[in-house]
């Protein structure tokens, strides 16, 4: 049974061997000249004839063989590029067109100068590497160029990045949250390099038997995607591994000096160890403290009591930011809202603990 209905990769090979047999048959016939005087024929037509059948069974030939290697040449092509984000193909073709449009601006004056069979090829040169270099940091920039315009979405890198603005992130950090308002916000740029092994981690505390743990992993698988699919920043999922070390925190100080980056934990005691080897470390926890409006001593402020403390007649409190309040004789305002002065502050890496009195006389 005859198919009436062939494959596309089939008639993309019989389009092209048909364009080159006609090609090879032109050939063949444009070469019956030569031919003839060396085959020495009596009659011409019949050079031109063996001429144009030898063209065309080579052309036969080598168009089946073009054919094919168009086809899966395409087809490779085609997978790797629905691979690549859209966003990213788009600013790789804006780079690419600003930096050929540099180049004709950098050509035209030249043109004009003598010696042009020595200008023009080192012209088309440079404006060939122009155009690279512009594709390169299009696609290399494609997330900042994606929330300029307004456009959202997953940014991944295949090239491992290094140095300035390349950040490796802990899973405390991706359990805390704040990493993704903080990206938000357009303060958090360049490249978050995120280990393997620290999405298992938080895979794993996600799948925790205890239902407060797991909800902290949740909360952490929850803001990676919300890093990738918002494309607020670059993410790069990375595999690789340190040699020889096996304990997490170790790798990850090792992945930020191999790589020059910069560590974004809230683990105090990883953060106490990458500073004491020189990896500059960003903690949330800092973060959040730098931004808290400033609460000093002698502040008459309210806060709600939700718990008593350790010492006998305090109780617990917190601001509206979460920071703590420890307040003296409010033992019995538990559950209240209380106003306050503000007695002393105690700064730790963990944040701000206010000691605070009872504003008004207890009744």
């Amino acid at each position: 049974m005859v198919d009436r209905n062939p494959p596309r990769e089939h008639v993309v090979v019989e389009v092209v061997r048909l364009g080159v047999v006609l090609a090879a048959t032109a050939a063949g016939y444009a070469l019956a000249g030569p031919l003839h005087d060396l085959l020495a024929f009596e009659d011409e037509s019949t050079t031109r004839l063996l001429s144009s059948l030898l063209g065309a069974l080579v052309g036969y030939l080598v168009g089946g063989i073009l054919g094919r290697q168009l086809v899966v040449t395409t087809e490779a092509t085609t997978r790797r590029l629905t691979e690549i984000p859209a966003v990213q193909l788009v600013a790789g073709a804006l780079g690419g067109g600003v930096g050929g449009l540099l180049g004709l601006v950098i050509a035209a004056p030249v043109l004009l100068l003598p010696a042009q069979r020595f200008t023009v090829p080192v012209l088309l040169l440079v404006v060939f590497a122009l155009v690279y270099a512009g594709v390169l940091l299009g696609a290399g920039r494609a997330a900042e160029l994606s929330r300029f315009v307004g456009v959202r979405g997953r940014i991944e890198v295949r090239n491992p990045a290094r140095g300035a603005g390349t950040k490796v992130v802990d899973s405390s950090a991706l359990i805390d949250g704040r990493i993704a308002e903080v990206a938000r916000t357009g303060y958090l740029e360049g490249t978050l390099v995120v280990p393997r092994f620290v999405v298992a981690e938080v895979e794993r505390i996600a799948h925790d038997d205890r239902e407060h743990r797991a909800k902290l992993g949740q909360r952490g698988l929850s803001t990676l995607q919300v890093l990738q699919d918002e494309g607020l920043v670059v993410v790069e999922i990375t595999d690789e591994e340190v040699a020889g070390v096996a304990a997490v925190d170790d790798k990850l100080a090792a992945l930020s000096r191999q790589r020059g980056a910069a560590l974004i934990t809230a683990d105090q005691g990883l953060a106490r160890t990458a500073e004491a080897s020189g990896i500059r470390v960003l903690n949330p926890h800092a973060l959040a403290d730098a931004v808290r409006s400033p609460v000093l001593p002698g502040d008459h402020i309210a806060v709600r009591v939700v718990r008593p403390g350790k010492e006998p007649h305090q109780a617990v409190g917190y601001l509206d930011d979460g920071t703590m309040v420890i307040v003296e004789q409010a033992h019995d305002r538990v559950g209240g809202e209380v106003a306050v002065d503000v007695t002393s502050i105690v700064q730790s890496r963990t944040g701000r603990l206010l000691f605070a009195s009872l504003a008004e006389p207890q009744p």
